[in-house]
């Protein structure tokens, strides 16, 4: 299982050698890693999600607030560091598992009937930031 704010297996740790922190300080804005938070303490932030009661029948979905912590960003570099330092400027409403392609469909049905939108999660390792919701849809997140 993924750890929760990054990369690999929460019972292993490996330091960043000297040579790494070099290397990433002259990448990022940030010249020294941020201080990490606890899952709890992320989840502490999470806003009520906006999804009313109406909900799509048979699609298991959730709105509790770890899994829209989980979910909230990809595996991207910035993303990963948003996760590690609880800098996440919004997350999402709700979290469906669909099974199926007609469940997919059932969803799209739903999300498009309620003005909502969706991101594709898939297995969450994108690291090309398609899971981070576009700027222009920030005014609609809680912040």
């Amino acid at each position: 299982m993924r750890r929760w704010n990054g990369w690999g297996d929460d019972s292993f740790s490996l330091g960043l050698p000297r040579s790494g922190e070099n290397f990433l300080a002259t990448r990022i804005e940030h010249s020294s890693a941020p201080q990490d938070v606890t899952l709890a303490s992320v989840c502490a932030k999470v806003p009520q999600s906006r999804l009313g009661k109406e909900r799509p029948a048979g699609i298991e979905l959730t709105t509790d607030a770890e899994t829209r912590v989980r979910h909230a960003r990809g595996q991207s570099l910035p993303n990963w560091l948003a996760m590690r330092s609880g800098q996440i400027d919004c997350f999402p409403d709700a979290v469906a598992f669909p099974r199926s392609s007609s469940e997919v469909r059932e969803l799209l049905a739903f999300a498009s009937a309620n003005s909502l939108h969706l991101i594709s999660y898939g297995g969450g390792t994108s690291r090309s930031g398609a899971h981070q919701p576009p700027r222009s849809w920030s005014s609609r997140y809680h912040r």
